[in-house]
């Protein structure tokens, strides 16, 4: 599980841009199929954070393994962890 700041939208973008092809929607969020693993990405989209007038998206992502061995599963999440960073100081 993860609570990002970003919308569904953005995140589905940055997974598309990342991995192409192998990703797709499936009906309750996303789906993404490399020959090792297969993840499902649920995604709910939480009450926005608010710093003075500043509003930060907030995304709650919970993922499970469809298929695939956890070595192989938890490969594929590092690399969709370092695809959906966003920028920092």
């Amino acid at each position: 599980m993860r609570v990002m700041n970003s919308t569904p939208t953005e995140f589905t973008r940055a997974m598309r841009l990342a991995f192409g092809q192998a990703l797709s929607e499936a009906p309750s969020g996303l789906l993404l199929s490399t020959p090792d693993s297969t993840l499902h990405f649920a995604l709910t989209s939480e009450t926005p954070r608010k710093i003075g007038a500043l509003h930060i998206a907030s995304l709650h992502v919970e993922f499970s393994v469809q298929s695939g061995d956890e070595a192989a599963a938890q490969k594929l999440l590092a690399q969709v962890d370092h695809a959906t960073l966003r920028g920092g100081g």
